[in-house]
């Protein structure tokens, strides 16, 4: 069985997807890294120089990859559902989760990290609130809707655990 964690970036899931694995024995893997790792450039430094196109291409080509792993708990890029088809595969990998805390928590991650190019614009709440609102409809197609209560990881793998 494969866990494939989905949401919006800052949602948690590459936090939440490490020590999910751990506490599971299951493999963890970020197709953003693995893009990173395939690539020898950063998700930033891909987006400039080929464009969100080439990435999201990227994303797919991973997921084609992933549909023979087993026993791992995979952490998505926040935009991997905006290519169609990408639901399907996920959901031919392993149970998806959507992980969905509180847009201001959202907001509060997005804004310590720089390297996130969607949002280097020049209102990035308002872009990150428009992208949210955007794409929700897709996360909500999610086999579990995950709102994580509280803040303490191990309270948060408990949470998960009893969902599936």
């Amino acid at each position: 069985m494969n866990i494939v964690l989905v949401g919006f970036m800052g949602a948690g899931k590459t936090a939440i997807g490490k020590r999910l694995a751990a506490r599971l024995g299951y493999r963890f893997l970020d197709t953003d890294a693995y893009i990173e790792v395939k690539e020898g450039k950063s998700i930033a430094e891909i987006f400039a120089q080929q464009g969100e196109a080439y990435f999201r291409a990227l994303e797919t080509q991973a997921l084609v990859r992933l549909e023979s792993v087993s026993n791992h708990v995979i952490a998505t890029g926040g935009g991997i559902l905006t290519t169609p088809g990408n639901l399907e595969l996920i959901k031919k990998i392993g149970t998806s989760i959507f992980l969905n805390p509180d847009l201001d928590k959202i907001i509060e991650r997005v804004m310590r990290n720089d390297k996130r190019p969607l949002v280097r614009t020049e209102n990035p709440v308002e872009t990150i609130k428009a992208l949210h609102a955007k794409r929700l409809p897709l996360y909500l197609q999610a086999d579990l809707n995950f709102v994580p209560e509280g803040t303490q990881f191990n309270s948060i793998l408990d949470q998960i655990i009893r969902l599936l």
